[in-house]
């Protein structure tokens, strides 16, 4: 997270610092004001030549309402729905008014890859015998 008051380039050292690509803009009561990208700094910030110390985040971020949120609830296939139907790539995790975290596309492919992973594991212990649906090895 980040505060909406904070430079511009106090996010960009935390992309750095974290290896990640969005942080979500907050107030000072901790509610979600808006979504700063990298993608977001490249457009707003840096091909037009504006100072990253100066810039304040809420004034280049994509603030609410138009930040598209899931809840803890969402699936993953719901989330990724998500995604693909507004062409971003990162979503708010949001229950009521409190901002439980960031998910972004590549965490969602990771965990596909590990329930397929399984799933692939299972199916194959299950051919050679090994009984994978009912727990019998």
């Amino acid at each position: 997270k980040i505060n909406e008051s904070e430079p511009v380039y106090n996010a960009v050292i935390k992309f750095s610092a974290f290896d990640i690509g969005c942080v979500a803009v907050t107030n000072n009561e901790k509610q979600l004001m808006g979504i700063f990208s990298e993608g977001d700094f490249i457009k707003r910030v840096a091909s037009v030549d504006k100072d990253p110390k100066k810039v304040i985040i809420r004034d280049v971020c994509t603030l609410v309402p138009n930040v598209l949120v899931a809840s803890s609830s969402d699936t993953l296939e719901e989330c990724l729905s998500k995604m693909h139907f507004k062409k971003i790539r990162h979503l708010a995790i949001v229950d009521g008014n409190d901002l439980n975290g960031l998910i972004s596309i590549k965490d969602i492919f990771s965990e596909t890859i590990k329930q397929d992973r399984e799933l692939i594991t299972r199916l194959s212990n299950f051919y050679l015998g090994k009984g994978a649906f009912f727990g019998s090895e």
